[in-house]
Formats: C-alpha cells, sequence, structure tokens
C-alpha cells in the first residue's frame, strides 16, 4: 500500500510540475492516469504473479 500512494503521489507532484511550467493543468489526463495505476494495482493483487504465469504456460 506504501508503494502504491508513493506513485499516486509522485504522479500528482509531476502533474503539478508540468502544468506549471506549460500552463495546461489538464485534470482529465492525470485522471486517467491515476486509474490506470489504481485498477493495474487491484488487478495486480487479485492475481500474482505466480498465478499469471501459471495461466500463461497452460
Amino acid at each position: 500500500m506504501k508503494n502504491i500512494l508513493g506513485l499516486i503521489l509522485g504522479s500528482l507532484a509531476g502533474w503539478l510540475i508540468w502544468g506549471y511550467f506549460t500552463n495546461d493543468f489538464s485534470v482529465e489526463r492525470l485522471f486517467m492516469f491515476l486509474m490506470g495505476i489504481i485498477l493495474g494495482y487491484i488487478f495486480g493483487r487479485s492475481n500474482p504473479k505466480k498465478e499469471r504465469n501459471k495461466m500463461i504456460n497452460s
């Protein structure tokens, strides 16, 4: 859980820095990126790597 929180906070900081230099604070891009991170995290936790490898090799 600590890793996902750090990734989200880092994404938010990157979005703020990018927006500062480009004057483009596009909330839609940030929202879509964060949703992708969260969904990937949930999917990864529900299917551990060993199970995925077993499914691929079958």
